[in-house]
């Protein structure tokens, strides 16, 4: 369930898991800090929109998926260029290319299976509200939380690296952490397909699908002492242009 409690949990998790993986980046880069920092911005502001302004479920579910595919794709992008750069130099075009390679092998990884059909839908609706519609299922032995895998996995890879070696361990580390990026897509591929849906549907209606919970959210955000000050600040730029 999408409450507020929820929605600004999930925001602020992804958004620091998002950030350290940014951080394992190429640091070797000359510009490297710099294009940090401002991603690092503007992934905050966002971040910000979606806790304290956002009332569209598609859009929110959107940023999710796309900050959580980003974490994913960002050390393997790191290692490409960690294998690239053992080969060609890491100076020059071609290793920055192919350390980009993985981004677009992820998305072509998304377009394929956004393009498929649902075997159920993952939403669930009441009016133009939407929420996440949950099945029950027992917890196997095999279930997993799929931020604790990345970290565990990120882990394995930089030890790889170190044991066999820059060029050997990143070829390696490489295809594996690409593999469980695939794979996570493939999980998240009904979710993936019903926000499609959803968009296209929301292009033929007058307003778009929020949250289920959007009363409580509201209600939350003029307690928050952040929603508060953007309120006053609202309310002080409307007053001056009166």
């Amino acid at each position: 369930m999408i409450d507020a409690h929820n929605l600004k949990k999930v925001s602020c998790t992804l958004l620091t898991f998002l950030l350290s993986k940014m951080a394992l980046g190429p640091s070797n880069l000359e510009y490297f800090w710099r294009l940090y920092l401002v991603v690092a911005l503007l992934a905050i502001l966002w971040t910000l929109y979606l806790v304290y302004f956002c009332e569209r479920f598609t859009v929110y579910m959107i940023s999710l998926v796309v900050a959580f595919l980003g974490a994913f794709c960002l050390p393997v992008c790191s290692v490409a260029y960690v294998a690239a750069g053992s080969i060609w130099g890491k100076v020059g075009l071609l290793p920055l290319l192919l350390g980009c390679a993985p981004v677009g092998i992820t998305l072509l990884t998304y377009y394929v299976l956004a393009r498929g059909r649902p075997s159920f839908h993952p939403f669930e609706y009441n009016g133009l509200k939407v929420q996440p519609r949950y099945q029950d299922r027992q917890r196997s032995p095999a279930s997993y939380n799929p931020v604790l895998v990345a970290g565990a996995t990120t882990l394995a890879a930089s030890i790889t690296i170190n044991s066999l070696g820059h060029l050997t361990g990143a070829m390696v580390a490489m295809v594996g952490l690409q593999a469980f990026c695939i794979a996570a897509l493939f999980h998240a591929r009904h979710i993936i397909r019903g926000l499609r849906a959803l968009r296209l549907q929301e292009q033929s209606m007058p307003t778009p699908y929020t949250f289920m919970q959007i009363d409580q959210i509201r209600q939350a955000r003029r307690r928050w002492y952040l929603g508060r000050l953007f309120a006053l600040i609202a309310s002080w730029r409307a007053s001056q242009d009166d």
